[in-house]
């Protein structure tokens, strides 16, 4: 696929995602998937497989968020070479002890189309303040 083509694929997931479209944004991932959140929160490991991005890691996510308030993710820029896709995004929700807006750079593989492996990279602190409602020194 081109450079474009995989591109398309990330902001395609992104919009599935922020649209409540789970099984849109799974179809653009492999089956065997692997979702990486550095750091050391709740949400801080390795996903493996569409159930471990659907229910493991946005099953977490659900519960420590206020869903009805919506999710915003806008991509801030897209950079391309060979199967690697870097994307820098801002995401908008409520947590549940706060407003989450945190930014990321997502280091993603695709194949094939779909969307291989995440690296995933953000504000740990803050998934700690305004989702768990810790309290950091």
């Amino acid at each position: 696929m081109s450079l474009e083509e995989n591109k398309q694929v990330i902001r395609d997931f992104f919009d599935a995602l922020t649209s409540g479209n789970m099984d849109g944004a799974l179809a653009l991932c492999h089956d065997d998937v692997e979702w990486t959140i550095i750091g050391d929160t709740p949400v801080s490991k390795t996903f493996h497989g569409h159930k471990g991005v659907a229910e493991d890691l946005m099953g977490e996510v659900a519960q420590a968020i206020k869903e009805e308030d919506g999710l915003q993710v806008d991509i801030i820029e897209m950079i391309a070479e060979g199967d690697k896709v870097v994307c820098r995004a801002q995401g908008t929700i409520t947590g549940n002890h706060g407003p989450y807006n945190n930014t990321y750079c997502h280091v993603f593989t695709v194949r094939d189309g779909k969307i291989a492996s995440d690296m995933e990279y953000l504000d740990t602190a803050l998934i700690h303040m305004a989702l768990y409602g810790k309290k950091l020194a």
